[in-house]
């Protein structure tokens, strides 16, 4: 496909680098990090939703280029959080070098993004970035408070992983539509936002096994519960007390057989393609109005790409 071509060829040659060198060692470290790299997921989507509209790379390079930082700053940031030692197999910044340089690399990332978004001179869409921000800042701090709560509930997940996750993949979808003058921008955002629930269950999902030097259950023994815990205790009311005592540090066996579990991530699994279904669908009637049909492939291609990261655990 010509067209999945040049969109991979967009997300390859976007620079990511830092444009300024600092007199600290500063910049070096974070483009030590860009270095690492990501699946650059969120430039993807936003060439892709910029090729419906007909835009020219060019004119989204900048834009993408922000969502990939601003993602990269939040992960440093969430390191520092959740005092992680490794992410994609890589130490983290955190722990080569302190919690300090760690906060001041994110800080200046977002600095730097800021900077050239003003310099480009759409005030809307420099907004639109801050309140993406101020959006990670709040999903956080949200996601924090739950570790109190006696009673968590899958409304209280679907609202931090849209602030925390679906913010940033909202942007991305708004971006493209607002340079094109498109009309409902509404629909866009809950493209994006729908498409970071899918993003975070997926997630969750992975969070059930050793990967990327992470240990399984990590979220359970940091104080979280999320979409597979909260399953399990959906499908076996008895673990809701066990599963509450593991989150709250007074256990630490988990109560579940591997055949329960299992069962849970399949639902939360079955529910990621539900949710893919409706998206799907979203994508398609823009394409069609817009006579770029030939990009839902490509687009049910992304969500897939969501769901690689535990297929193979799940025999998918």
């Amino acid at each position: 496909m010509i067209k999945l071509l040049e969109l991979k060829a967009n997300v390859d040659e976007l620079k990511l680098n830092m444009a300024d060198t600092t007199i600290s060692a500063l910049s070096h470290e974070i483009d030590e990090l860009v270095q690492a790299g990501g699946k650059k997921f969120r430039p993807g989507l936003m060439f892709l939703v910029g090729k419906v509209f007909g835009l020219p790379s060019a004119s989204l390079e900048i834009y993408a280029r922000a969502a990939e930082l601003t993602h990269l700053a939040s992960l440093i940031h969430d390191d520092v959080i959740d005092e992680s030692d490794k992410r994609r197999n890589h130490a983290t910044l955190n722990a080569l070098r302190d919690n300090t340089t760690a906060i001041l690399a994110g800080d200046y990332v977002l600095a730097t993004i800021m900077g050239e978004l003003a310099g480009a001179g759409n005030n809307e869409l420099l907004i639109d970035l801050t309140q993406c921000i101020k959006d990670l800042a709040d999903g956080e701090w949200l996601q924090y408070d739950l570790k109190a709560k006696t009673h968590v509930r899958v409304e209280d997940l679907e609202l931090i992983c849209i602030k925390k996750t679906g913010s940033l993949i909202r942007f991305c979808c708004t971006t493209p539509a607002k340079l094109a003058g498109h009309k409902d921008i509404t629909t866009m955002a809950t493209l994006g936002e729908r498409i970071g629930l899918v993003f975070q269950m997926a997630d969750d999902i992975v969070d059930g096994f050793n990967q990327s030097g992470r240990p399984a259950f990590q979220d359970l023994i940091n104080g979280q519960l999320n979409y597979v815990t909260l399953k399990l205790i959906e499908i076996y009311p008895d673990l809701y007390r066990p599963i509450y005592a593991v989150k709250n540090g007074e256990s630490k066996i988990f109560p579940w057989t591997e055949a329960q579990y299992l069962e849970a991530t399949r639902a939360v699994h079955e529910g990621i393609n539900r949710e893919k279904d409706r998206l799907v669908a979203i994508f398609r009637a823009l394409c069609e109005a817009r006579g770029e049909a030939d990009l839902v492939e490509v687009f049910e291609m992304t969500l897939s790409k969501i769901q690689a990261n535990y297929a193979p655990q799940l025999g998918l």
